[in-house]
């Protein structure tokens, strides 16, 4: 008859074994005592309590994959709520570009323009530029200059010598490096001439800073 060793398992018992055997076995563990068959179902038992923390655990992370991490429809309230976001601010700025149209701004490339229709010294244009935000207006490039040129005005622009003669600078204390002066310009007629002015024909003249003008402001988008 087979025997329970120390461990409880028994020695040999195989699938072969007749049921005659199994029931021998069986009644040999009963009669062992309860602390025969403990030691033998201790493996079994040790088994069940790993197989429910695993199950526990895994419920857990099941839990927290949910808590922390939107669901399907979470996901596209969110994709819905940024697309509206993005209608109400392309909405605001044609809004803010047509106000700033209705009132004498034009829009190119990424600045806004102002003429104005009054007529006023350098520094007094330049200070109404400014009391719209702006300033008096930058030409870097030969299409600015070609923009600016479409107003057909005599106008001031953001060029003056009036701290350095024959240093001409623009508003923002930059140096000029690309000009567009009109024939024989710009010669300083009667030692007066710091400021800078868009001529009729579209190219610069100096001219006194005291001459009434209207005048050119510019303004970025922001």
């Amino acid at each position: 008859m087979p025997e329970p060793n120390r461990k409880g398992c028994l020695k040999s018992i195989l699938p072969s074994d007749s049921p005659e055997t199994f029931r021998i076995w069986r009644k040999s563990v009963w009669r062992s005592g309860p602390k025969s068959l403990l030691q033998w179902m201790k493996p079994f038992v040790v088994a069940a309590v790993c197989l429910g923390m695993l199950c526990f655990i895994l419920l857990a992370g099941i839990i927290c994959v949910f808590a922390y991490y939107p669901t399907d429809t979470r996901y596209h309230n969110l994709i819905k709520e940024r697309v509206q976001l993005q209608i109400n601010y392309t909405t605001l700025i044609k809004e803010r570009d047509h106000l700033l149209c209705l009132n004498n701004w034009k829009i190119f490339g990424c600045k806004f323009y102002y003429i104005s229709t009054d007529h006023k010294n350098w520094i007094d244009s330049r200070q109404d530029c400014q009391g719209r935000g702006a300033d008096l207006v930058i030409i870097n490039s030969r299409e600015e200059q070609t923009f600016i040129k479409s107003f057909k005005n005599k106008a001031w622009i953001g060029l003056n010598n009036r701290e350095v003669k024959k240093s001409w600078k623009w508003v923002d204390g930059s140096p000029l490096t690309t000009s567009y002066w009109d024939s024989g310009k710009p010669n300083n007629y009667g030692g007066a001439e710091d400021c800078v002015e868009m001529a009729v024909g579209g190219n610069w003249n100096d001219a006194s800073c005291k001459e009434t003008r209207q005048w050119i402001c510019e303004r970025p988008f922001n």
